[in-house]
């Protein structure tokens, strides 16, 4: 968990030379995951992900919360599609409802750019976004540099860093190794993702508000 100086720079080469993914090519699976906030299960997740042997990628997802914060019920529901072409986003269409407040954002390319329509408001996106969803792991060329994130929930694009940690054993159903990231920003604090030899998502964690919150692969139906 904690790396040493001479032991990242060996994993780090060893993450990159497993690249690309190991994903077989008209490949759909079902991914479904819990979500602990707090030590507490309080929600799950579900993804569909297809991968296509031309290159293109789709998933589509959701996301149900409730949990107690002081002394009111916090909610959330999202439902996310993204489309994906040679390791990039292409389209994407969420829709969040927080504690009953609606959002919606849509990310669509225009001639090369991608533009993102976020409750109602325009505007252009960095062509290398990479989305809060995490559902696959960016491409080898962001690994320890910088990357452009897309927070789905606020329409922000936020420039951060992607560290690789390490390679860890995490068990889902048995003991697999995963590789080990964080996601750093100046406005927000860290995300920790272990990917599979896939590059898809196993488990995630983060502090939001205050709340340590834990999300976890808990079965895969191919």
């Amino acid at each position: 968990m904690m790396p040493r100086i001479g032991r990242q720079t060996f994993v780090a080469l060893t993450c990159l030379a497993f690249l690309p993914a190991l994903a077989r090519a008209d490949d759909t699976e079902l991914r479904e995951y819990a979500i602990f906030i707090e030590g507490k299960e309080s929600g799950t997740s579900r993804m569909t992900m297809i991968q296509k042997d031309d290159g293109s990628a789709y998933m589509s997802g959701t996301v149900e919360l409730k949990f107690r914060q002081i002394i009111v019920d916090y909610t959330l529901k999202v439902e996310s599609q993204e489309w994906w072409k040679n390791g990039q986003l292409v389209a994407m269409k969420t829709t969040c409802i927080e504690n009953g407040k609606k959002t919606e954002l849509t990310v669509a390319l225009d001639n090369n750019q991608l533009r993102m329509r976020f409750n109602g408001k325009d505007t252009p996106l960095k062509r290398e976004v990479w989305p809060t969803s995490y559902w696959k792991l960016a491409d080898a060329r962001f690994h320890n540099k910088q990357i452009p994130v897309l927070e789905a929930d606020t329409g922000k694009e936020l420039l951060c860093e992607l560290k690789y940690i390490g390679l860890e054993k995490l068990k889902v159903g048995e003991l697999q190794d995963c590789y080990h990231f964080r996601v750093v920003s100046a406005s927000s604090s860290p995300t920790d993702l272990w990917f599979d030899r896939y590059h898809r998502l196993v488990r995630q964690e983060f502090t939001e508000s205050g709340h340590k919150t834990i999300v976890q692969l808990t079965k895969i139906t191919r």
